[in-house]
């Protein structure tokens, strides 16, 4: 996934959070994978999960 729009602290911020929120249980793998595709496709591109 590359996004070069986002700035390497936003990236930082999204990973922090979701990483937060798998290990708190709040979201699961299935769950981030649809996160990290919405803020993707904002920026042009796409998440594939090859799972």
């Amino acid at each position: 996934m590359a996004l070069p729009e986002l700035h390497e602290n936003t990236i930082d911020q999204i990973r922090t959070l979701l990483r937060y929120l798998s290990e708190t249980d709040l979201l699961n793998n299935k769950d981030i994978l649809r996160c990290l595709d919405v803020i993707a496709r904002e920026h042009g591109g796409e998440v594939v999960d090859k799972n």
